[in-house]
């Protein structure tokens, strides 16, 4: 029951929040001007979105005293910034449905789709900086977005030259997870306390990228085993992953368990290009998957990693680490 009131809470807070980021973010990115930048983003951004990771900088910010309509602004930064990456990330995966929607780069063309999340990042960099509060805290939250744009970038970079990859390792996939998700993770609970509070607060936000560093990963192997088992995001076509070639946990832990035969056969399979790989093939990999334990493997895995959030957040120095529990337990409740 505490459960369900918690979840129910940090839902209707995000309600409450998401209302207040869409209303911004019409001033910021008008949806009705002519110049060839509107139409390509409003196609995107109507498609859908809960407006949960700004809706999460919010609640941290209030949670720990703040006035959230002080980080109103980083909060609508953090969310403009996920979508210029969705933007970059199709045509990178070369998706070519979002949310049972063509895909930007599909509709208006892979330039005007590269120029539209293009500018997204500029209006993310100007909601910071018309935020109205002190100009201390404003430089770190400046520092704060640009540390999360440029190290999700360098995850993204070792994704897409680890597809297909022969020498692919946990560790390695790890790691690339922790740049590519982590820090995206954490940015929004690490600006709202810095809103909060100020900018003495180092041991926090020190252990808040601790944070996203054990729940970045736990959260994309959970997200690999829906795109895997039952689709997402990509018109619900199951292991549209399998078919862009990407490293995912389970390649990662199968590559260092599984027999030469297997290895052999899951690399080629991995190295195709995506109109070569054929449905067969993705059923092979899955049967390779299953035979070696590999999905049960990374449940189990992903939640170890969430439990050891607890324990984080047992260390973050502050009086409330009950914000931070509870936003820990409605992410986990929803990749379930």
């Amino acid at each position: 029951m505490k459960l369900k009131k918690m979840q129910t809470n940090i839902e209707e807070s995000i309600k409450t929040y998401g209302k207040k980021i869409d209303d911004l973010l019409k001033e910021i990115i008008p949806p009705d001007r002519d110049d060839y930048l509107s139409e390509p983003i409003w196609h995107h951004l109507r498609t859908g979105g809960k407006r949960i990771r700004p809706a999460i900088c919010l609640i941290t910010c209030e949670e720990l005293g703040g006035n959230p309509d002080e980080a109103l602004h980083f909060a609508l930064a953090i969310e403009i910034l996920h979508n210029m990456f969705l933007l970059h990330d199709d045509i990178e995966d070369e998706d070519t449905m979002r949310r049972d929607q063509p895909t930007v780069w599909v509709k208006y063309g892979v330039a005007n789709a590269i120029n539209a999340g293009d500018y997204l990042l500029a209006r993310a960099y100007h909601c910071i900086l018309i935020s109205q509060i002190p100009s201390d805290r404003k430089l770190k939250l400046l520092e704060i977005f640009n540390l999360t744009y440029e190290k999700t970038v360098e995850g993204q970079a070792l994704d897409i030259n680890a597809r297909g990859a022969t020498d692919y390792t946990v560790e390695k996939y790890l790691e690339l997870v922790r740049l590519k998700t982590g820090y995206y993770l954490a940015c929004g609970m690490v600006g709202g306390a810095v809103v909060a509070s100020g900018n003495n607060i180092e041991g926090t936000i020190d252990k808040i990228w601790a944070l996203g560093k054990l729940m970045g990963p736990a959260f994309q192997i959970k997200d690999d085993l829906i795109v895997l088992t039952v689709g997402k995001g990509r018109g619900g076509v199951i292991g549209s992953d399998i078919k862009e070639g990407k490293a995912s946990f389970l390649y990662a832990y199968t590559l260092e368990i599984a027999n030469d035969d297997d290895k052999t056969s899951l690399i080629e399979i991995m190295s195709k290009q995506r109109e070569e790989t054929t449905d067969d093939d993705v059923q092979s990999v899955l049967n390779i998957y299953n035979k070696h334990g590999a999905i049960e493997h990374a449940q189990v895995y992903a939640d170890d990693l969430i439990k050891q959030t607890y324990d984080i957040i047992d260390e973050i120095p502050t009086d409330n680490k009950a914000v931070f529990r509870d936003i820990a337990n409605f992410m986990a409740q929803r990749m379930t």
